[in-house]
């Protein structure tokens, strides 16, 4: 009677089957992780870029109309469209900001706006 202990084959393979398994789910989290990150911080700091613009518009009482432009590396990436229009007093305008950038040939947008008064 041979009382040799260890693994058969096929236990080494369907271990090897689960460990692959799990591996590949975990490089899927940690890649969507990554990218997720990634794209959180293009959406942030075009907050804010938009922010600082629409604060610069609504500091002073600015004329309407829409001017357009991209930042100053290393934020060249991202362009801006800033509209100024009437609001519904005479005495304010209505400051809308838009910060573009393409990600991989499609362009993401982030839009932000606020008021500014005499």
């Amino acid at each position: 009677m041979d009382d040799r202990r260890g693994f058969t084959l096929l236990e080494v393979l369907v271990s090897l089957a689960i460990l692959s398994a799990t591996l590949l789910l975990a490089y899927q989290v940690i890649s969507g992780a990554i990218a997720a990150e990634d794209r959180s911080e293009r959406w942030t700091s075009a907050t804010c870029l938009a922010e600082a613009l629409v604060r610069e518009a609504t500091a002073s009482f600015p004329d309407t109309g829409e001017t357009e432009g991209t930042f100053a590396p290393p934020m060249a990436a991202y362009s801006w469209r800033r509209s100024v229009r009437p609001a519904a007093h005479a005495d304010a305008r209505e400051v809308h900001v838009a910060v573009t950038w393409s990600v991989e040939e499609r362009a993401e947008r982030v839009t932000l706006s606020g008021v500014a008064v005499k």
